[in-house]
């Protein structure tokens, strides 16, 4: 079972699987959520618009227009009317006449009466609509249906349509449901075409209105028809006045006509044949069959292909209407664009990643993405300051100071192909021994310490280097090891420091965040609050919100570990995050429970850069519902914050946007009072080493006591750290201090129990 899980992991590790994955998990969710019908129904009208066509001739549109109320001096015509219009309509040698409108209605007696003896006279070749109640059952629901006297004599029909998405076009029922059961739709009727109520279909809009013969009603029932003009034929008469309201945009025609028009081009499409849809999914699987199978070629699409599937996306509906078969193609669509982008983006990372920019050197990536194995010591040499020594040159001088480098290590190295990487360089060694490679690294140091020359100007340069030779790893395995170990080597400041694959902490570390990230999930990561006690009210007033991780296995794990390590990877965001979320949390059932207190969150310097900051905070804050005033980010100095640094500019936008800083561990770096005086921080935490000694130590006592004055001469408050005993709280408090936290107040504990320790301090001072 391992190693189906093992294949399914390597499988899924190549990245063009991903990528058809994301495409077609895209494509099937904007299927299944219609989502691209809109698209769907312009490329629609597109085609109509493309192919217009006339009508079959067997159908004539008698419009009760504005002419024919003008001159009946009415604001709608009367059943009366409509029994004249049968029978000139039947004199003339009419099929059958339809009505597109509903008469659930009684008129005036004798029109009614009148009306029935039209029907009667004609009986079932009348057929009257049916329309939905604005005030009764909604959907493919005719619930307005002719009288039951009217009913006796003539047929009924549904005059129900269905608008789709933005009213780009509609789709018709073959029939409707009645309080009478199933009736047919009048365009299924004309054609003759019976179906279930549940099944719509798109009439062919191609099918041009003005193709239609047309009639005016008042000359219907004035007698003034050409028999030759409906003699054999359907009539459907319809609504056609601006006073009716039933004039609609008729799609892929550019142009408005009365919604009986619908029913017309409903009945010729049904006539020419029954539509066949097959909707989203025919060409969703194709396009996924096309791009799964260059996967065996390492690419997902290329040019030909995505350039021929769009073809065929576009000409496919086209050729399949004429045979009155309907397919949507956008989802595909969707399929095809996803997948092109992302190999495309894909492509020019690799392409890039092939060769360094700056320096023309092969790129240490491509080590990254050999399988191979090799006997060889693999090297990796690491550039004190690199990026210093580069950014100190006016014009682009990486290319010569890496030209350089090579020379001097191919001069006892010879003909080694070295791949570069910011200030790391790397190569397979052609020295066999270890012994011997490490002389050769020795030597290479004090050639680089006589200075190299780039731009006429002598730079001292200076370096570290790690070395692999588990030669039974593939060098993508062993790229890492050997870059880590010249990173251990700087931090051991040792010339050369050798991978060692037995060190298990070492390989703990590497699967460490990992780790995290499923520990954050499954809640071995939790966050611990230490009261702020106000030293004048005597009150808890706020707490510091701590991250804590309880390891199953190895138990607690110190959060200065993990969290180096998170910043080394660019990984502290989503730890920031989760500690953010829960103190604002907190906060707001603080409040809820009585407490308004000030919660405090460790930012890491490194996401001070991070341009999304303020958005994330935001976004908590506003989904818990809390004042940005409460939350306080605790900045740890730093020599380099300056008024033009981008750190500084965003703590401005921090504490505009209403959050409140603080310089946490204040006295361990470069502080000054122009430091606190240009800072946008409203407090000072004093750090613990000081607060721990001041009671033994003369000096350390009047630094705080400095700290203090120098902080409240700025209006800043001030919180010490590290108030262990009865003593140090006592002092401080003398010293004039604002707040103090420490184990002599509490310890950090889970938010349960902060609750309760608060709870109980109010009651004893209550009490």
């Amino acid at each position: 079972m391992s190693g189906i899980f093992t294949r399914i992991r390597a499988f899924w590790a190549k990245p063009r699987v991903r990528i058809v994955f994301w495409a077609a998990l895209t494509g099937l969710l904007m299927g299944v959520s219609g989502a691209g019908l809109p698209l769907e129904d312009y490329l629609r009208t597109l085609r109509w618009m493309s192919r217009t066509q006339p009508a079959g001739g067997d159908i004539v549109v008698v419009l009760q227009d504005s002419r024919t109320l003008i001159e009946l001096g009415v604001n709608d015509t009367t059943h009366g009317n409509d029994a004249d219009a049968i029978t000139h309509l039947f004199r003339a040698g009419a099929k059958r006449v339809y009505f597109g409108r509903s008469f659930s209605t009684p008129g005036a007696p004798q029109d009614d009466a009148k009306f029935l003896a039209a029907l009667k006279a004609h009986r079932g070749k009348v057929i009257l609509g049916a329309a939905v109640d604005s005030n009764g059952q909604m959907g493919n629901y005719a619930a307005k249906i002719p009288l039951p006297a009217y009913r006796e004599y003539a047929g009924m029909a549904s005059v129900l349509v269905k608008h789709r998405p933005l009213n780009l076009t509609v789709k018709l029922p073959y029939s409707s449901g009645s309080p009478v059961g199933q009736i047919p739709s009048i365009s299924a009727s004309i054609a003759g075409v019976t179906r279930g109520p549940e099944d719509l279909y798109f009439p062919d809009f191609s099918i041009a209105v003005g193709s239609y013969p047309t009639l005016s009603y008042i000359d219907v029932i004035r007698g003034r028809l050409d028999p030759g003009a409906v003699r054999g034929k359907d009539v459907l008469i319809v609504p056609a006045a601006v006073a009716f309201n039933d004039i609609h945009s008729i799609p892929g025609q550019e142009l408005s006509a009365p919604g009986g028009y619908f029913h017309a081009i409903g009945a010729d499409t049904l006539r020419r044949g029954i539509p066949r849809e097959y909707r989203w999914f025919p060409a969703y699987l194709l396009v996924l069959i096309v791009i799964v199978s260059g996967l065996g070629r390492g690419r997902v699409l290329d040019a030909y292909r995505f350039t021929g599937l769009v073809a065929v996306l576009g000409a496919a509906p086209f050729l399949l209407d004429l045979v009155s078969i309907q397919i949507e193609v956008v989802p595909a669509f969707c399929v095809a664009l996803v997948a092109v982008i992302r190999m495309r983006t894909l492509d020019r990372v690799e392409e890039a990643g092939e060769t360094n920019t700056g320096s023309g050197l092969p790129s240490v990536q491509a080590l990254r993405n050999s399988t191979d194995l090799s006997a060889r010591i693999l090297v990796a040499l690491k550039i004190r300051n690199y990026g210093g020594i580069i950014g100190s040159f006016a014009e682009h001088v990486e290319a010569q100071l890496a030209k350089e480098i090579v020379r001097r290590i191919r001069i006892s190295d010879e003909s080694v192909l070295i791949y570069h990487e910011g200030g790391m360089f790397v190569w397979l060694s052609s020295i066999r021994s270890s012994f011997d490679l490490f002389e050769n690294l020795e030597g290479l140091h004090r050639i680089v310490q006589n200075g190299i020359q780039v731009g006429g100007i002598d730079i001292d340069l200076s370096f570290n280097c790690g070395i692999d030779s588990e030669f039974d790893r593939a060098l993508s395995s062993r790229v890492a090891s050997a870059m880590q170990a010249a990173e251990e080597a700087v931090r051991s400041d040792e010339l050369v420091c050798q991978h060692d694959g037995r060190k298990q902490e070492a390989q703990w570390e590497i699967s460490l965040l990992t780790s995290l990230d499923r520990a954050i999930d499954n809640g071995e990561v939790w966050v611990a609050y230490q009261p702020k006690l106000d030293l004048r009210s005597n009150r808890i007033t706020g707490a510091e919100a701590l991250v804590r991780w309880t390891h199953p296995d190895r138990g607690p794990i110190g959060p200065d570990k993990f969290i180096r390590i998170a910043e080394e990877f660019h990984r502290i965001e989503r730890i920031t995050r989760f500690v953010i979320n829960d103190a604002v949390r907190v906060a707001v059932e603080l409040e809820r429970s009585g407490y308004e207190m000030t919660m405090s969150v460790n930012i890491s310097a490194q996401l001070l850069r991070n341009a999304g900051l303020p958005g994330m905070i935001s976004e908590i804050l506003a989904v818990h519902g809390l004042s940005p005033n409460r939350l306080i980010l605790e900045i740890t100095e730093t020599d380099r914050l300056d008024r033009s640094s981008r750190t500084f500019q965003m703590l401005q936008r921090l504490v505009q946007s209403g959050l409140r800083l603080s310089i946490d561990d204040f006295g361990t770096g470069n502080a000054t009072i122009d430091y606190l005086r240009y800072l946008p921080a409203s407090e000072v935490k004093i750090d613990k080493t000081f607060v721990s000694s001041m009671e033994g130590s003369k000096e350390d006592l009047l630094l705080v006591q400095s700290i203090i004055e120098m902080a409240h001469s700025l209006d800043r408050v001030v919180v010490a750290e590290g108030v262990e005993t009865a003593q140090a709280l006592e002092l401080l408090e003398n010293l004039g201090c604002d707040l103090v936290q420490g184990y002599h107040v509490s310890r950090p504990v889970p938010f349960r129990d902060f609750l309760s320790f608060v709870s109980g301090r109010r009651a004893r001072l209550i009490g």
